[in-house]
């Protein structure tokens, strides 16, 4: 099959692009707002350079590990940085601006009565005050956004699904392997802390690959995508790459804090279902068919064909596999309850330790088990 890259580099240059111009108009229209005659070049540099901060903050270090954060203090940190950010910027360009001016040495400029004067101006301080309040307000809505799940929160609010749709979604039912002995092992609390942090590992690699965590089950993630035209615009079996290269990366902290790393299985499939809200005390979108049902049953089969990953046909078809993975096709598989066998595929690199994390003593590596 075709190959994907991870990462698209115009994907992430358009992300990049859009932090700037996004910021570059704000500083633009709050610089417009308080000063009678703002400064084109430094509203242009405070914009470019809020702009580059935040799609590093955004995309490299909050997403590694602002998501473990309650909304709270994850919105009073991503103030934080912004309003941090805007305030360094503002005193460089004075630095720099006094500087190219008067020929002064760094201390002299930012001991100079000019500076205690432009640190201590009111406009300053409503530039801050109107970031701040931005920020608040847009990452307020992000937070209660990833509360609800991705693509929930606005469908909820535009009430796209108070009459039931029938529309096509992928399903990857994601389950942690040996459950009820990690339970024994870690003890109740230890299990949990070891299930919730597999679970903060999972937000990325979905966030990435599109998807929306539908449902927790357990010790079971339900993921789903919304499929367009025939067509999704990233594989699903991204999340697993991406999943295991994530807990490759912090393995010797599972380790470390409960002496296992996490061995996971799932299984994708694709089809028809009836989205619908339901409840009036706690509102939900859910997702009724077969389609559901067929993806949890072909996560079951896992163990018996020696694979990490299943994957059905119809859902292989649905994007390209990412860079690296291949799919083995293990046959026709009758699945319990249901009429008619399903065509599945093994799916995962086609080298055993492309993706592995060396295994603690019995525990089973993290690449897909042969036939």
């Amino acid at each position: 099959m075709a190959a994907l890259p991870h990462h698209s580099p115009a994907h992430a240059a358009l992300s990049v692009a859009g932090f700037v111009v996004a910021w570059t108009a704000i500083s633009f229209a709050a610089a417009a707002a308080v000063f009678e005659a703002p400064s084109q070049e430094v509203n242009a540099v405070v914009g470019v350079a809020l702009g580059l901060a935040s799609a590093w903050f955004e995309r490299s270090w909050f997403p590694r590990r602002g998501l473990r954060l309650a909304p709270v203090p994850a919105i009073a940190l991503r103030t934080a940085f912004y309003v941090g950010v805007t305030a360094l910027v503002l005193v460089a360009t004075f630095g720099l601006g006094s500087r190219g001016a008067t020929g002064a040495g760094l201390v002299e400029t930012y001991t100079s009565p000019e500076f205690w004067a432009f640190a201590t101006d009111p406009g300053n301080a409503v530039v801050l005050g109107i970031v701040a309040l931005a920020s608040v307000v847009v990452n307020g809505a992000r937070q209660v956004r990833l509360v609800l799940g991705p693509g929930t929160l606005s469908a909820l609010v535009f009430g796209r699904y108070r009459v039931p749709v029938r529309e096509e979604r992928a399903f990857l039912f994601l389950d942690l392997t040996d459950s009820t002995g990690l339970a024994q092992r870690l003890g109740s609390d230890g299990y949990h802390a070891f299930k919730n942090e597999f679970f903060a590992d999972v937000a990325g690699p979905i966030l990435a690959s599109g998807g929306r965590i539908y449902q927790y089950v357990g010790d079971e993630v339900v993921v789903t995508w919304r499929v367009r035209d025939g067509r999704l615009p990233r594989s699903p079996v991204e999340t697993f790459v991406l999943l295991d290269e994530a807990v490759r990366q912090r393995a010797e902290h599972y380790r470390a804090r409960y002496g296992e790393v996490p061995v996971y299985k799932a299984g994708l499939h694709v089809g028809e279902v009836v989205t619908a809200e339901v409840g009036q005390l706690k509102k939900d979108i859910v997702h009724t068919g077969d389609a559901v049902n067929v993806a949890a049953r072909i996560e079951g089969q896992c163990h018996g064909l020696g694979a990490r990953l299943l994957a059905s046909e119809a859902a292989l078809a649905l994007a390209p596999l990412p860079e690296g993975v291949e799919a083995e096709a293990v046959g026709e598989v009758g699945l319990k309850g249901r009429a008619g066998a399903v065509r599945l595929f093994r799916v995962g690199p086609p080298s055993p330790r492309a993706f592995a994390a060396e295994p603690v003593p019995g525990e089973q590596a993290l690449a897909p088990a042969g036939p």
